[in-house]
């Protein structure tokens, strides 16, 4: 415990300040001694503390924002990605002329890679989603809010490219 001595103002004795106390009592006048410059302190060192940990927090926050519009952008790309294959995918089926068409086979192959790759890129962004800095904030990254979402967007393509082929193609 730390112990500061000081002159009381009445008589001149010492009293002592024992820490986390603002008052002291002269032992041999009986005067209460109030100290006031030590209160400020402290009061002033908890206000640092209180500003430092909100400074921490902020930065905690900035951080994750900063990391979590990263991860979005990258998501997004992996959208857009698979989204186009399944568009161009489809749109080459539906050219085909016939079943031996290579247009079929290509178109194949590129829906099979649209939707093996959203399967394993939605699994890596689950796991790469950084978390909040809050505990309780809901996390954005589930695995089958993002593979939902890329599902959506595959169909979508899909139905796009077979509307494109009507209209423009003939087919």
């Amino acid at each position: 415990m730390d112990v500061i001595k000081i002159q009381c103002p009445n008589c001149g004795a010492s009293v002592e300040r024992k820490s986390n106390e603002y008052f002291g009592v002269c032992e041999y006048c009986g005067s209460e001694v109030c100290f006031d410059d030590i209160k400020s302190e402290a009061e002033v060192a908890d206000l640092r503390g209180q500003v430092n940990t909100l400074d921490r927090r902020i930065g905690a926050e900035n951080e994750y924002k900063q990391k979590l519009a990263a991860w979005e952008k990258k998501r997004n790309r992996m959208y857009i990605i698979t989204g186009a294959m399944s568009f161009v995918g489809f749109l080459l089926a539906a050219l085909s002329v016939t079943e031996d068409d290579a247009f079929i086979v290509l178109g194949v192959t590129l829906l099979l890679g649209a939707v093996i790759g959203l399967t394993i890129l939605s699994i890596y962004r689950t796991a790469d989603c950084p978390k909040p800095t809050d505990p309780n904030a809901p996390r954005k990254g589930g695995f089958f809010r993002i593979f939902g979402t890329g599902a959506l967007i595959l169909s979508g393509a899909a139905f796009l490219s077979v509307i494109f082929a009507v209209i423009f193609c003939g087919v």
